[in-house]
Formats: structure tokens, C-alpha cells, sequence
């Protein structure tokens, strides 16, 4: 063993490095400790990661943070003034900090340092502008954000830069003509402040090798975007501008997220068909302002020949919508109002995601062939015990060997109307795993538990039941009268779920087997797994 980790140890130190960036940082900096080789190799590592949350815990006096911030600052300066004087390249830059008033100087100082370090990836977080307004010296309100330096679009070396929270990004900014970011492959600008609105399109146009290009911005910050001329983009994220435009020049483009920000003006424009036609990725979140119509799905869809994933995020459906498409592999409906139908076509399909509708209970139909391997999750709330629904749309799903994983979220409370169940004779129908999520608004009760037990009994027979977030008394106590009352119907009838024998509850690291493992939970609020499985 001394002779293996002897020879890891005189590697070269460029191969260490590689190793200790392939590492969780915890475990990098662990590796200090192994020998002085490893120490050294720690030392020298390129790629630094300082988060101000490290030094300062929740916990610490409030009369001690400026003090700590200042200590956390300074130490940020003397490990970059030690790579600086030894001239050793600083490939990764991250640095995040909760409170910026005091050190915007030394934050220059740092970039500055960093970047005449050949730094390849830079990334700065701070809080958020909103949250670091101030009072100024006359009593009256002030703005504090972080002004970057000109020094920093001069880096030439970057391949990949970040910018989250208060920093001011203008027109002053780009104030020369050098054509910098030559490298830059990816852009990520995150609730930056923009006092022009035109300086992101003047920092886009500044990088033509450009491939990823992020933009969550400040509501009402950006009125519009447009893109042109980037022959590499592939992947565009916009978030909360109104009007966005791609051009035809952008025809790499690959994979597309737009979220219309809630809080803006409601009538919104993007302009991407024509640049598109090689897209794969579509992702449309629409904060319930805009109705995407069956119209839509129709013709629109149709123009992304090559589209493998399609995501729909918080907007008004069609009462029916009929999706047809041979490349798509994954396609998810999310918080989705007013769908009542959803017919789909798509023989190549291996994931299918349908979750929160807003009380609408949508029914959801596969037509033709469809792959055997199609994984199919299905997330809905119930408050009526409405067993005929369940099963319909269970029912609804062909062919039947499907995995069909059911997240079913039931939220009931003492004084509820109590359900009818009806004699149903058919069997209910078999899906493979059942993912449960039970609020128990009332005391102890018996009756309640027992509507829930045959609702469930009822509805389907999973092959294994997993139970999330067991968080108080009342639903970890229906979980314990549910295994009671599955065990004595297996004994005295011919239970549909008679194949389930055998439970686990997970709490924290301790997992108990066998039917009594529910009365060794602890009568403390927790959060645990249940797992009932099949026989094998």
C-alpha cells in the first residue's frame, strides 16, 4: 500500500491537479493532509473557490461579522497575491460573498489579480440588488451594487464567465472597442443590474465564438433581446425579457429555455422559427399569461423536425391538445391549467412527465405504437377520493407494460364530505411504482385513515409504494394503520395487493425491517421513506 501511494504521490503535479478537480472541494482540501507532496499539490491548485458562507456561519454574533467578513476578504488576497508572485496560472475563479459595502475596492483588487493570472473561468456572486439597498450618509435611500472594473473585458483568456447578483453592468462598461472575449464560450449573466439595456448586446456581440448565453435579468430590466451573428451558439436560457429575436445566422442553435418572468407586462414576442429548424431542446415557462392553443401544437411543432425534449411550464392549455412527433424522447407538462385531453403521438418517446393541473383532472391518451421502454410519471392532487378518475386515466395508458410511476399528492382534513365507494368488480389496474404524499390536516381518526385505505386499495396495484416526507404524527400514524389494515386483508380476503409483503421505512440512516418496524419510529417530527415492495 506505502509503495502504491508513493507512486501516486510522485505523479506529476499537473496530473494531481487533475485529480483533485475531479474531487468534491471538501474532499480536495482533505488531500492537504496526506503528505507534504499532496499539501503542496492542494497549494497550488488552479482552481479557487472562495464562498464567504464558509467563514461566517448562521450562527455567529452579529457583532462579529465585519470583523470575520474583513478577515474572510483578506484571506481571498493573500492566496491570490501568493499565485500572483509566483506567476502560477489560476485556471477557476469563483468567489461569493452575502454583503458587499465594505469591499468593492479589494474586489477590484482580486479580478485584477486573477486576470493577470490567465484565468479561464470566472465566476462572482453577490446578493441580490434588491437586497442591498442602502442608507446613505443624509437618512436617505441609496443604491449599493458592485460597478465592474474595465480591466475585466480585457481577460482574454476566459472561457466561461458568471455574474450573479448586485453588479451593475452599462454602457461604461464597453466604452472601447477592443475586441475581447475572443475565447468566451459560455455567458452567464444572472440579476445583474443593467442601467442600458443595450450593453448586453454590445458584451454578446464581443464574443463570436460564443456557444451558451444565459440571461436572467431583473424583471422589467431588458425590454428585448435579439441575436445575431453567433455561427456556434447552441443553447440559449432567457428569462424575463419581453421581446426576444434569433436570427437565421444563429442556425446551430440546439436547445432553447424561455421563461416569460411573472411579473412582467403579459404580452410577450419571441422570434426563433426560421433559426431553429435543427432545434432539439424546447422549453417554454409562461407564468399562466399566455394560452398555448392546440393551433399551436399543430403548426408549430411541426417546424422542429429534430426536437427530442419538449418541457411546458405554467401556462394555459387547450381543453384538448394532440402532440405528434417521431424524434421527441421526453416530453413534460407542468402547472398547466384548463387541459382536459391530451392525445399523444410519439413512437419514440421514453419519458413523459404530466404534473399539477390546478384541480383539472386531464386524461391522458398514447396513440399508435409507443417504445416498451416509455417511463411515464404522472403527478396529481386529490381531495375528493375520486376513484373512477384514477382509474380512467391509469386505464387510458396502452400498452400496459408501461412503468407508470404515480406521484399522488391527497390533502384531507376533519369535517370533509365522506367519500361513496361503489361496488367496483373489475380489478383495479397494475402500475409499477407509487410515489405517495399524504396531508393529514386533523387528529387521530380512524374513519378518515379508513376512506384513505380503500381509496388507495381501490385505485390501482403498484408493485412497490414508496412513502415521502413523513413530517408529523398524524400522517406516520395513517402509515402504520395502512400496513395494519393491507396485513388483515390479505389474511381474510383475495387482496388485489396480496403480493405486497415485505416494508422498509428509512429514518435518518437507520432502516428497520419487518411489520413492526413502524412502531420504532420516533414520535418526533422527521423525514423518512416507506417502501413497501413485491415479493421477488
Amino acid at each position: 500500500m506505502e509503495e502504491a501511494e508513493d507512486k501516486l504521490s510522485n505523479l506529476p503535479k499537473f496530473i494531481l491537479h487533475n485529480i483533485l478537480s475531479r474531487l468534491l472541494s471538501e474532499d480536495a482540501a482533505r488531500t492537504s493532509v496526506l503528505s507534504k507532496t499532496w499539501l503542496d499539490t492542494w497549494y497550488t491548485f488552479p482552481y479557487l473557490c472562495f464562498c464567504e458562507s464558509d467563514f461566517i456561519t448562521e450562527i455567529q454574533p452579529t457583532e462579529d461579522i465585519p470583523r470575520k467578513s474583513k478577515d474572510f476578504i483578506e484571506y481571498v488576497k493573500s492566496r491570490l497575491l501568493w499565485f500572483w508572485d509566483r506567476r502560477l496560472a489560476i485556471k477557476e475563479f469563483y468567489f461569493a460573498i452575502r454583503d458587499l459595502r465594505c469591499m468593492p475596492n479589494d474586489l477590484d483588487l482580486c479580478l485584477k489579480l486573477v486576470g493577470e493570472s490567465g484565468v479561464e473561468i470566472l465566476s462572482i456572486c453577490l446578493p441580490k440588488y434588491s437586497s442591498m439597498i442602502s442608507q446613505d450618509e443624509k437618512g436617505g435611500r441609496g443604491e449599493c451594487y458592485y460597478v465592474l472594473p474595465k480591466g475585466v473585458i480585457e481577460i482574454k483568456s476566459l472561457t466561461k464567465l458568471m455574474f450573479k447578483g448586485g453588479i451593475r453592468v452599462d454602457q461604461a462598461f464597453m466604452n472601447h472597442s477592443i475586441k475581447s472575449f475572443f475565447s468566451l464560450r459560455e455567458l452567464h449573466l444572472l440579476e445583474v443590474v443593467l442601467k442600458d439595456e443595450q450593453a448586453i448586446e454590445c458584451l454578446i456581440s464581443c464574443c463570436p465564438l460564443i456557444e451558451v448565453i444565459t440571461l436572467m435579468l431583473l424583471s422589467g430590466s431588458m425590454k428585448s433581446l435579439s441575436i445575431h451573428g453567433l455561427k456556434k451558439l447552441n443553447t440559449v436560457y432567457v428569462d424575463g425579457i419581453k421581446e426576444v429575436y434569433i436570427d437565421e445566422s444563429n442556425s446551430s442553435l440546439k436547445s432553447l429555455y424561455y421563461c416569460h418572468d411573472y411579473l412582467s407586462i403579459p404580452i410577450f414576442k419571441i422570434d426563433f422559427i426560421q433559426c431553429c429548424k435543427y432545434l432539439k431542446e424546447l422549453l417554454l415557462s409562461l407564468y399562466d399569461t399566455t394560452i398555448i392553443t392546440e393551433k399551436w401544437f399543430l403548426e408549430i411543432l411541426p417546424k422542429f423536425p429534430f426536437l427530442e425534449t419538449l418541457e411546458i411550464w405554467n401556462c394555459i392549455l387547450s381543453e384538448t391538445i394532440n402532440i405528434s412527433s417521431v424524434q421527441l424522447k421526453y416530453l413534460g407538462v407542468s402547472d398547466c391549467s384548463n387541459l382536459k385531453v391530451a392525445n399523444i403521438d410519439a413512437p419514440n418517446l421514453l419519458s413523459c412527465k404530466f404534473k399539477g393541473f390546478n384541480g383539472s383532472k386531464p386524461i391522458i391518451s398514447f396513440l399508435n405504437n409507443i417504445s416498451t421502454q416509455l417511463q411515464l410519471c404522472l403527478s396529481i392532487w386529490i381531495y375528493d377520493f375520486d376513484v373512477f378518475y384514477v382509474r380512467e386515466l391509469l386505464q387510458n395508458i396502452k400498452p400496459q407494460n408501461v412503468f407508470i410511476s404515480l406521484s399522488l399528492s391527497i390533502s384531507c382534513s376533519e369535517g370533509a364530505p365522506r367519500p361513496v365507494f361503489l361496488d367496483i368488480p373489475s380489478p383495479p389496474p397494475s402500475i409499477k411504482h407509487l410515489d405517495l404524499d399524504i396531508e393529514i390536516h386533523s387528529e387521530i381518526n380512524e374513519t378518515l385513515y379508513s376512506d384513505i385505505a380503500d381509496f388507495l386499495l381501490l385505485c390501482f396495484v403498484p408493485e412497490y409504494i414508496s412513502w415521502n416526507n413523513i413530517y408529523n404524527l398524524e400522517t406516520k400514524q395513517f402509515v402504520e394503520f395502512f400496513f395494519e389494515t393491507l396485513r388483515r386483508k390479505k389474511d381474510v380476503t383475495k387482496c388485489c395487493w396480496r403480493d405486497l409483503k415485505e416494508a422498509k421505512v428509512e429514518v435518518t440512516r437507520f432502516i428497520i425491517d419487518d411489520g413492526t418496524m413502524l412502531k420504532s419510529l420516533p414520535n418526533y417530527s422527521t423525514r423518512g421513506n416507506i417502501i413497501f415492495m413485491k415479493d421477488m
